[in-house]
């Protein structure tokens, strides 16, 4: 008995057109997210921007006596995960990210290392054991507690979710500035954006 191809592309070289068709034609809306951040719950719900990082995968180059030959690479690396909120009246968001980089960088005294309790109750971030080809790979449990998970969820046009974007073992690197004016007209409300560095990050659709 014969086997149907299953690709859409026959074994006549003819294109299967209808097979090549997408199935989803809506377009992903650009303010359809929602970011859930354990550490940060008082930040949570004042985001109005955040991004999907870019990836790039490093490359070789195989030297020749003609042109130089780019060869697959091994190693992704991944850009900076940030987003926009914000800042409410009494500077509670900024202060909960602007607390939490003392927490790390101790810039006074060495008893602020680690000193704040974590506000989601000690939850540790999980760790992508299973995907990272280390052999005994446990990392550094001394400062456990500094690292966090981030999860943002996309959302359809109707507000349900429809992917899991998570970011492992994430921590603040960057707090930038807040620009208060007196020349402007109209009322401004300050934003600020925090930027994370985090090991690796997956996608799930639900």
């Amino acid at each position: 008995m014969a086997i149907m191809p299953t690709s859409s592309v026959p074994t006549t070289g003819i294109e299967n057109a209808l097979a090549r068709q997408p199935t989803e034609f809506n377009y992903s809306q650009s303010n359809q997210f929602k970011v859930h951040l354990s550490l940060f719950p008082k930040t949570e719900w004042f985001i109005v921007r955040a991004n999907i990082p870019s990836v790039t995968l490093g490359q070789a180059v195989q030297a020749t006596g003609l042109i130089d030959m780019p060869l697959i690479g091994d190693k992704l690396i991944y850009d900076q995960f940030y987003f926009t909120f914000i800042v409410d009246e009494k500077l509670q968001n900024y202060m909960e990210l602007h607390d939490w980089l003392v927490n790390i960088g101790f810039p006074q005294r060495h008893t602020q290392f680690q000193q704040q309790v974590r506000t989601d109750g000690g939850t540790r971030p999980s760790r992508p054991t299973q995907d990272l080809d280390v052999p005994g790979f446990t990392g550094k449990d001394s400062d456990r507690d500094l690292y966090s998970d981030i999860t943002m969820f996309i959302l359809s046009s109707k507000n349900n979710p429809i992917a899991v974007i998570k970011f492992f073992e994430s921590f603040p690197i960057n707090l930038t500035n807040i620009e208060y004016s007196q020349q402007d007209a109209d009322t401004t409300y300050a934003e600020c954006t925090a930027t994370f560095a985090y090991t690796l990050f997956t996608i799930t659709p639900i």
